[in-house]
């Protein structure tokens, strides 16, 4: 997965709807493989904090991270467009320690982000895989959540609430799709019931007008009505009913189910990185979708370590590759491109009994040749290298050398190789040098580094 960076940096002004204190936030590009860090500007001497599933500290109504000296308070929504958007990296000044509340949603982030500008990185982020299913529970709730292995990320969330209190109670989304108008909008939701004892409490100093949705669950008191008006700064017609409509409009039709989507982004982007997986949850909240990040963190089967998954649309196909490779069989040892940034690339090969060079290389006891799997890494290579001419197909490319190359793991039929390639130096006067991983699973098969020339073909 190519991952993108802000093209600059950009602020946004607001106040914590919880403290009420006004906060400044500085958002701007960070190094490839940073990911997200925080900083407290009116704290002196604070540590800056690295985001982690382990820096969680309260999920009460929104989701606290800190590392001891520096504390940050409802980043789930600034989180949850960052994430959404592929940036994985991002350097984050506060001037307090709440981030603003804004409108509710995570829209003035989205847009702040566009307007700002995203450009696609020259790495790759491959992510993180699962081997088996990952469930967490709150038995005080009934609420849980869960990942299961895909060949993509995807969320669901399922509300517990009656669907004529809150409208559609289930929300999607799959990555690629436009977050942008499905989920972005989605303002934060609070029940009459829950909100009142808090008003009356002198809490959520920051909350404006038109900074979330209330929905009637149960008939107001007088007394409740009157703090209702208050917080959403308009006179309101008592009604004897309860959970027909909002207070305030909805932006779309599922918004409390879409911004429980949103929170539950924001939370897994304490990742710092994309998972491999169906994400779903029923009656979620911070503390599940948290504690989901957590054991997914703990249960990780691959960490920055390129993986292929059947369900993968490659981005070359083996006739695409046969357009820019001068390859044929038996020859041709990939047969697929999986992704490629300006830097990095990863190819794919599936390994079969039917290899003809099985046919003499140990038949009774049949293993990949080391030099086959280095040709194979070499031909992957050659897209990425070739990828840099306007015009491939009229190229060819040559290896030079290869050094430090080393054989960890056989590599046996049944057995999947996945390809990692990355430029190590910009190329010079057509010479191209790399270092490639050949893996099966997360194990290393073989590694070295190449350098190679591209020249026209005469």
């Amino acid at each position: 997965m190519t991952p993108n960076t802000l093209r600059n940096a950009f602020t946004i002004t607001g106040h914590g709807i919880h403290t009420g204190l006004p906060c400044s936030v500085h958002v701007q590009p960070a190094p490839a493989g940073s990911g997200y860090t925080f900083v407290r500007s009116d704290v002196e001497g604070a540590e800056p904090l690295k985001l982690h599933p382990s820096a969680v500290t309260d999920t009460d109504r929104r989701t606290t991270i800190s590392n001891g000296s520096t504390t940050i308070h409802t980043a789930e929504h600034l989180l949850s467009a960052l994430f959404a958007s592929g940036i994985f990296d991002a350097h984050i000044s506060l001037t307090s320690g709440e981030v603003p509340i804004l409108d509710g949603s995570a829209l003035p982030w989205w847009e702040a982000i566009q307007e700002t500008g995203i450009v696609p990185c020259s790495h790759l982020v491959h992510g993180i895989t699962l081997s088996h299913p990952i469930r967490v529970e709150d038995p005080e709730t009934g609420s849980w959540a869960e990942a299961l292995p895909a060949a993509a990320p995807s969320f669901e969330v399922e509300l517990s609430h009656e669907e004529e209190a809150v409208g559609p109670a289930k929300a999607t989304y799959t990555w690629g799709q436009d977050y942008g108008s499905l989920i972005a909008p989605a303002r934060t939701f609070t029940l009459a019931s829950h909100i009142t004892p808090l008003i009356h409490r002198g809490l959520l100093k920051g909350a404006q007008p038109g900074s979330g949705v209330v929905v009637i669950d149960k008939i107001p008191t007088d007394a409740d009505w009157k703090a209702l008006e208050d917080f959403v700064g308009q006179a309101l017609e008592r009604r004897e009913d309860k959970g027909a409509l909002p207070l305030t409009a909805y932006r779309l039709p599922n918004e409390p189910a879409s911004h429980k989507l949103l929170d539950l982004m924001g939370d897994i982007a304490l990742l710092g990185q994309p998972v491999h997986a169906h994400i779903r949850t029923f009656k979620p909240g911070h503390k599940t979708n948290t504690l989901l990040a957590q054991k997914i963190m703990e249960a990780a089967n691959t960490q920055g370590i390129p993986t292929y998954h059947p369900d993968q649309e490659p981005l070359m196909d083996v006739t695409k590759i046969m357009s820019i490779l001068p390859h044929r069989p038996p020859f041709l040892l990939v047969d697929k491109i999986l992704e490629m940034s300006d830097n990095e690339i990863v190819g794919m090969k599936a390994v079969t009994m039917n290899e003809p060079f099985f046919t003499g290389h140990f038949p009774g006891a049949p293993v990949m040749p080391g030099v086959l799997q280095l040709e194979a890494m070499a031909q992957v290579g050659g897209i990425l290298a070739l990828s840099t001419v306007p015009d491939p197909e009229n190229y060819l490319t040559y290896f030079l050398k290869m050094d430090q190359v080393k054989f960890k793991n056989k590599v046996v039929p049944g057995d999947t190789l996945v390809f990692h390639l990355n430029f190590t130096e910009p190329i010079r006067r057509g010479i191209v040098q790399m270092r490639g991983t050949a893996y099966v699973g997360k194990k290393v098969a073989s590694e070295g580094f190449f350098t190679a020339m591209i020249t026209k073909d005469k």
